[in-house]
């Protein structure tokens, strides 16, 4: 006895498993098209002449092992009650092919006496669910009818629990995101942000780097708006396994799943009313509140001091450092330059007094780490611009970047010192790029310290910072390594050779000495 796999399922696995399309059974088995379509679709049923031939026509195609092992694992997946060893493949064929069909045979005389019964089961505290509610199939209408939840986001903004639920239990598992759809859903969702939406996502975190990092090229673009929650699930249960839930509040909620064992997502509940938008709503809430951890944390004004604690122990911890950022490195400036740059601003005594502790220390944590470990930078060649043509510098304090219009006598001790440190370490790497390159964002700084924690800074206009960020789940840093690596490998050597770099900077010395003249 088979459990529960009809005739039409069957068939068209095992069509997909010799590689074989329904017009090639027709004209084997010398039948109409039509007729098989019929077969596959559960619209008629063939009798046991055809299960031969079918069998027949199934065995002669099964051409390598990997068939055989699909077949085979169908076989004893479905199979229940007989233990039959020593059988041939063939055999195996016409079991599942008969068994199917028997149950499909049941199904329908099932179906038939339930639609004669004159009796309709009533429920007490039911809610009938609006004629917009729809079972949709297909990898492509699912994607289709999610999109479209979300696009309506677009227009329409409610006064409250503007939130958009979206689950990734599957890691953006490429049978159900290409990358074409994975881009048009973060274009999308950058749009409904605009329209004062909040995003959060579920996540299924694992050791998988891969996976993580295709997650985070989809996901850093939306980070940066400062409106994006992630929360990463505590409890892998097995019962969310290939099941995703988008919910848009007050407008919808898409509940997808797969169909059987051998595809990904290929089915969803597409539901428009009000009480089952609500209900899943509240069920996601739910999972979010007992069962996840909050892996970004953002700060403001009054909770800088938590930041800045956080970013100096982070610099002091031994271990590699990763970072890129459109201005030039905040911790290449002398402490004695810092202490003097920090005079010309119109920060408080006391401002003055932790930006000064603060960058200290996380000065001598950045030379104590090249002595042991990895620096690696990169920057757009508009910093040295603003830098030596500008003479503009954004320091950072306590309190954000203040912009500094300095000397060029200081800006030349600046790049003197920072040759000095490309010269001295080795564990310094360092790579100019002269135009926009693909996975770096504007206006955002990124600081990674390996095994610890990754800091954002994302700037406004004037370079007012909008919304700072950090991340600590384990997964995640080490996923924001293998995405910066994979970065600086798309970056051409001649861009990361350290002579040329500091001949760069030597001409730009020599440019600002002759300004003095």
């Amino acid at each position: 006895m088979y459990n529960e796999m009809t005739f039409g399922k069957c068939l068209k696995f095992l069509l997909a498993t010799v590689h074989l399309p329904m017009s090639q059974l027709a004209k084997a088995i010398n039948v109409d098209n039509s007729l098989v379509s019929h077969w596959v679709h559960e619209r008629r049923f063939p009798s046991s002449q055809y299960i031969n031939s079918i069998t027949e026509f199934l065995s002669r195609n099964i051409m390598d092992s990997l068939q055989l092992k699909m077949v085979d694992e169908l076989f004893y997946s479905l199979k229940v009650n007989e233990k039959i060893t020593e059988i041939t493949i063939k055999e195996k064929l016409h079991i599942m092919l008969q068994a199917s069909l028997n149950y499909s045979l049941a199904c329908r005389t099932e179906k038939k006496s339930a639609s004669e019964s004159k009796s309709d089961a009533s429920f007490l505290n039911s809610i009938d669910l609006s004629s917009s509610d729809k079972l949709i199939y297909g990898i492509t209408n699912v994607f289709t009818a999610g999109i479209s939840l979300i696009e309506s986001a677009r227009t329409y903004c409610r006064k409250e629990n503007n939130v958009i639920y979206l689950t990734y239990h599957n890691v953006l598992d490429n049978s159900f995101f290409s990358d074409n759809r994975l881009s048009y859903l973060k274009e999308i969702l950058l749009e409904v942000i605009k329209n004062n939406w909040q995003v959060t996502f579920l996540l299924t975190l694992d050791s998988n780097v891969e996976r993580a990092v295709r997650l985070i090229s989809f996901i850093f673009p939306l980070l940066k708006t400062g409106k994006v929650n992630l929360y990463s699930l505590t409890n892998n249960d097995s019962f969310m396994t290939g099941k995703e839930l988008y919910v848009i509040s007050g407008i919808g909620a898409l509940s997808c799943f797969p169909t059987d064992a051998y595809t990904g997502i290929n089915c969803a509940f597409y539901l428009k009313s009000k009480s089952a938008v609500d209900v899943l709503t509240n069920y996601i809430k739910l999972l979010i509140n007992n069962n996840s951890n909050n892996i970004v944390k953002y700060y403001n004004q009054e909770t800088k001091d938590a930041f800045f604690f956080k970013l100096t122990d982070s610099n002091e911890q031994l271990g590699n450092h990763y970072c890129y950022n459109n201005s030039f490195s905040k911790l290449l400036i002398p402490i004695r330059l810092y202490q003097k740059f920090l005079e010309q601003t119109d920060l408080s005594l006391e401002e003055k007094k932790l930006s000064y502790y603060y960058y200290e220390k996380q000065f001598k944590g950045f030379l104590k780490n090249l002595s042991h470990h990895i620096c690696t930078e990169i920057y757009f060649t508009s910093a040295f611009e603003n830098l030596c043509k500008n003479n503009i510098i954004f320091l950072y304090t306590y309190t954000g970047i203040k912009i500094i219009h300095a000397s060029k006598r200081d800006i030349i001790d600046y790049l003197e010192y920072a040759i000095s440190i490309i010269n001295q370490y080795d564990n310094y790497q360092i790579a100019v790029i002269y135009q926009n390159m693909v996975g770096l964002e504007k206006n955002i700084a990124l600081s990674i310290k390996e095994r610890k924690e990754i800091f954002f800074y994302v700037y406004g206009k004037s370079r007012a910072v909008d919304t700072i960020l950090s991340l600590d789940d384990p997964v995640m840093v080490k996923a924001f390594v293998e995405y910066y690596k994979y970065l600086w490998q798309k970056i051409s050597p001649l861009n990361k050779d350290k002579k040329d770099i500091v001949l760069l900077l030597e001409s730009y010395i020599q440019m600002l000495n002759k300004e003095l003249r």
